[in-house]
């Protein structure tokens, strides 16, 4: 027992040593600093993520625009939908308005029509009487009439009157039976109109109903479909923003490379001023005078500006970004030139900026010559102002033949027209 809490006691001291003092030194590992990677190698990683990103926004950008176009299909077609439900209402309205004439016209009609009847049912009543009393008294009424003349001419009169009454009867009657058949398909063919009206608007209740369904339908769809291009245009929106990102951290490791090469640049112009210097020196001859640049820059190219310096709309990627230098138009393969006295600092692609030069002033000042189609110079070599370092071409990102030219102060893009 008293071993058991030895160990215990010795444990917790050991543990108590550790915890105090990180681990014992036998356990301590050393592990190597990692060794940075080169600006170069950032520049590339930097450089494919955003060749990447672009991908992703080039297919959203295509979503984006197919979910647009179904937006605006679907708007088209429940505009339509909307207008169709007017017209048919219109024409609802118009039957519905229609049907009330006929219907007024009906009631007219019918009145007529009862009225007529009525009088022949008066007439045929007359008649009808008169039969009957011919019938119960025989016809020796209408003879009675007749023997009852006091003359000849009393005579006649008496059987033109009988003959008037009997056909002024039968005319009356015969007439009445015309306009009652007249005003019957009157009657009949309002009533048929009618129907035929009533169904008519039974047939546009049914497609205005059928319509409001399919305009419902069409609602739903243009919500999610908007709904859908709100989301896409947010995502459109987050790879931009990634992009613009990543932009500006590979411009940040461009001028970190900028400024290690301007700084190796200086070392080696440096030693190589010693070198001469102690050369002539030990000659007995008298040190070189080695200035930079001037700082006054000459055109670089011959052409006009058709992109100034600051904030545009990117021809290429899209969107307002900061154009940190001026577009001078010139035709392909036309002579650059320096713009000042100077050391190249630079020579090959350059992401974006294509096939490009960059030359070191002295005093933190240099210049960069972009979209190059060949380019003249070497890395390392001194170059003097006005001497053809490449030609015009539209190599990187560019739309045609152009020169991009910057002017950098320690590293910053300046107004390069502040400088010419």
């Amino acid at each position: 027992m008293r071993r058991i809490l030895g160990w215990a006691a010795i444990s917790i001291a050991a543990c108590t040593l550790t915890c105090a003092h990180g681990a014992p030194a036998w356990a301590r590992t050393t592990h190597p600093t990692p060794t940075p990677l080169p600006i170069t190698i950032k520049i590339k990683q930097s450089q494919q993520k955003i060749e990447h990103i672009k991908q992703q926004l080039q297919q959203a950008r295509g979503q984006l625009h197919q979910a647009r176009f179904k937006v605006q299909n679907i708007s088209v077609q429940l505009h339509e939908t909307n207008g169709a439900i007017s017209r048919v209402t219109g024409e609802i309205g118009d039957l519905s308005a229609a049907i009330d004439i006929t219907q007024r016209r009906l009631s007219v009609r019918r009145i007529q029509l009862a009225d007529i009847q009525a009088s022949l049912k008066r007439h045929t009543e007359a008649l009808d009487k008169r039969l009957v009393d011919i019938y119960e008294q025989g016809s020796t009424s209408y003879l009675d009439v007749l023997l009852n003349s006091t003359s000849f001419e009393d005579f006649v009169e008496r059987l033109d009157f009988l003959t008037f009454i009997v056909r002024s009867d039968t005319e009356l009657i015969a007439r009445v039976n015309t306009e009652q058949h007249r005003y019957q398909a009157l009657v009949a063919d309002l009533e048929t109109t009618q129907a035929d009206l009533d169904a008519q608007r039974s047939d546009r209740e049914r497609k205005r109903g059928q319509l409001s369904d399919l305009a419902d339908r069409r609602r739903e769809l243009l919500y999610a479909a908007t709904l859908q291009q709100n989301v896409i245009q947010q995502h459109v929106q987050q790879l931009e923003d990634l992009t613009a990102a990543q932009e500006a951290e590979l411009q940040k490791l461009i001028v970190e490379r900028q400024r290690e090469e301007a700084a190796a640049a200086m070392r080696a112009r440096l030693a190589a001023q010693q070198a001469r210097r102690a050369a002539a020196i030990a000659a007995g001859q008298a040190p070189p005078n080695e200035p930079m640049g001037s700082g006054q820059f000459i055109w670089p190219a011959q052409g006009p500006v058709v992109s100034g310096f600051g904030m545009r709309w990117h021809p290429i990627l899209g969107g307002y970004r900061m154009h940190t230098g001026i577009d001078i138009a010139a035709p392909y393969g036309a002579p650059i030139v320096a713009s000042d006295d100077g050391v190249v600092l630079f020579v090959g692609w350059y992401g974006g900026y294509g096939n490009t030069v960059i030359i070191d002033h002295g005093a933190g000042l240099s210049t960069l010559y972009a979209h190059c189609s060949s380019i003249l110079v070497s890395q390392g070599i001194n170059v003097q102002r006005g001497q053809a370092i490449a030609r015009v071409g539209a190599t990187g990102y560019a739309t045609g033949p152009h020169l991009h030219f910057e002017i950098r102060v320690n590293g910053v893009p300046v107004n390069p027209l502040s400088r010419l």
